[in-house]
């Protein structure tokens, strides 16, 4: 008898969160997004315009989201909000350990799993794919702004596309098509530009905060005294003193220095970090054009 009565209270507050939930829905007139991240939160908010606000937890380079600890605020914010946007694949999951009420993954949007390279932001079509989707989530919180949703996102496209077009650029510019990296931050991009990065193993013992073995250490120097690559990405958030040494190396040879961040400017939006650090390779490929 005992457990049909508390079937049934579990069934009562069940129904009672059912019900709130739907009271939400139907009045509702601003939509609430929290984003784990920056660059997401303006792609988010751009699409958004004035139908809602949008916060992003992380919104200073200083701040590591591997190394993020939620705070009381934090898990407030998520539990007022009506969307939740976040990278996946290890890279700030811990945002699912708080009680949000409808969840976004770019990693799931994207097809990555885990293993994948989790810097999904550096590649523009990628962030296409999540402005399609925020539409598509938005609309279902305020069916009556659909066209403004739609539009707000063809407008963000077409300023994206001039990434793309900045990228094909460089990719057809470009002579010399091998290259290395600090850590595996921008591989999305420099990929898709039709690089060629030797140093994998090295990046990525770097991005795992592990030291390379010798004869990674060994080949990458040997590849910049010998002149064998374009130019050396430095992830400039990184703190490595074998990294230290390659950009001396690469100073004192005159291999170009390409700076990346994994992490956008406070005062920057998505496309012109993006773009500024595309300006940086597009210089090093039209002197050796």
């Amino acid at each position: 008898m005992s457990g049909i009565l508390l079937l049934l209270l579990c069934c009562t507050i069940l129904s009672g969160c059912q019900s709130h939930k739907q009271t939400q829905t139907k009045h509702l007139t601003q939509i609430k997004v929290v984003s784990t991240t920056n660059f997401y939160g303006q792609v988010a908010q751009e699409v958004l315009g004035k139908h809602g606000k949008v916060t992003s937890i992380i919104d200073s380079p200083n701040v590591d989201p591997h190394d993020f600890t939620p705070t009381v605020a934090t898990a407030k914010k998520v539990a007022k909000s009506n969307l939740v946007i976040y990278n996946g694949v290890g890279y700030d999951t811990w945002v699912k350990r708080l009680q949000g009420s409808k969840y976004l993954s770019v990693a799931q949007l994207v097809g990555a799993k885990d293993g994948d390279n989790e810097h999904l932001w550096y590649n523009p079509q990628n962030v296409e794919r999540l402005t399609d989707a925020l539409v598509t989530q938005y609309s279902k919180l305020l069916p009556q702004y659909r066209t403004d949703f739609e539009h707000n996102a063809q407008q963000y496209k077409q300023k994206l596309h001039q990434l793309d077009t900045k990228m094909d650029q460089i990719k057809h510019l470009k002579t010399k098509a091998t290259i290395a990296v600090s850590e595996p931050a921008f591989d999305y991009a420099l990929k898709a530009m039709g690089f060629h990065i030797i140093d994998n193993h090295f990046s990525l013992a770097i991005e795992e905060g592990s030291d390379p073995s010798y004869t990674d250490i060994a080949k990458l120097q040997n590849a910049i005294k010998q002149h064998r690559i374009a130019f050396f990405v430095l992830n400039k958030q990184s703190e490595s003193k074998i990294v230290d040494n390659m950009v001396k190396l690469c100073k004192q040879e005159h291999i170009p220095i390409v700076k990346v961040t994994e992490t956008m400017p406070s005062n920057d939006s998505y496309i012109e970090w993006f773009d500024a650090e595309l300006n940086q390779i597009l210089k090093i490929v039209k002197q050796h054009a």
